[in-house]
């Protein structure tokens, strides 16, 4: 695999390049004045391999003080599974990266309420999900951990599993609009909905009411990153582009944090992308590969990159 340094006008032409993965970047700023940022090396993407852990091209070891937990609480380690979707705080040069914190950041948690014939979309708290492959013994009824990235107002999904929690979750990206608020598409209500920022990052415990499409918080936690690995200082993060009115016109889906002003990403919008570069009060990314959606090939490339 070939890596280059690019220019910001040579990015919009070879971003996409399906043999080369170049390494794109930007001139950057520095910004400071939104947002803040907690977590050493935060890393949000996808479990695609073990030895420790492979996501989203970093490798990352674990110890005794690695914590591990999903929306619900504590887990085990071993109860990680390849698609999960994780959300990493990690401390440490990029070729010694340490996992201080490592959460299982389902999109949703819920009952399966519809799915296509083919079984490749499910319908959970309102929201569609997009597998690639029809998830065995799965249906209408049963309740589901959705693993997966936003795309838009669906999450396109890595892993579903069954769950016994009676209580549904949703996380994601915050939208206040003419004083009402949701999370991607879902309207949602209950206690502290007012202390929300717009597009800040949440997640909800509470139940969906499908005959009212809306989901009642009982618990609100409004923080991604909790400084488990001390002051945020680079970003590794895989997702899709969704399209926002302010400067540079876009944002990560899901992701809760903002990129600098100045960069140039229309080329990015209809793919999936893993994004690296310092944090500094915005995402100053500094480089992206374009990733396969196929999981094997996505798999693969990742691993390469993870040995680089």
């Amino acid at each position: 695999m070939t890596t280059s340094k690019l220019s910001r006008r040579t990015a919009l032409v070879a971003g996409l390049s399906t043999v080369v993965f170049p390494h794109v970047v930007w001139p950057q700023s520095t910004e400071r004045d939104v947002e803040g940022g907690i977590g050493g090396t935060g890393i949000v993407g996808i479990l695609t391999d073990f030895g420790s852990l492979i996501v989203s091209g970093n490798l990352l070891q674990t110890d005794g003080s690695t914590r591990f937990s999903d929306g619900f609480g504590q887990i085990s380690e071993s109860e990680l599974k390849i698609g999960d979707s994780l959300t990493i705080e990690a401390a440490g040069p990029p070729e010694a990266l340490l996992a201080k914190r490592v959460h299982v950041t389902h999109p949703l948690v819920g009952r399966v309420s519809a799915q296509s014939q083919d079984g490749l979309e499910l319908l959970v708290n309102g929201v569609t999900c997009r597998l690639e492959n029809p998830a065995a013994d799965i249906g209408v009824g049963d309740r589901v951990a959705v693993s997966g990235l936003w795309r838009g107002r669906m999450v396109i999904a890595s892993r579903v599993s069954r769950t016994r929690s009676p209580r549904d979750l949703i996380s994601g990206d915050v939208q206040i609009s003419f004083g009402r608020v949701r999370i991607g598409p879902v309207n949602m209500r209950g206690p502290g909905m007012s202390g929300l920022v717009d597009g800040s990052f949440a997640t909800a415990i509470g139940r969906f009411e499908p005959t009212q499409a809306r989901f009642v918080a009982e618990s609100l936690t409004a923080t991604r990153f909790v400084g488990a690995a001390g002051a945020l200082a680079q970003l590794s993060i895989e997702g899709y582009l969704d399209p926002v009115a302010a400067a540079p016109g876009y944002r990560l889906a899901g992701l809760g944090h903002s990129f600098a002003r100045n960069l140039q990403l229309d080329r990015y919008e209809d793919t999936r992308v893993l994004f690296n570069g310092p944090y500094t009060g915005r995402f100053a990314a500094n480089r992206a590969v374009v990733l396969p959606e196929r999981f094997q090939a996505r798999r693969s490339l990742l691993a390469t990159l993870s040995k680089s």
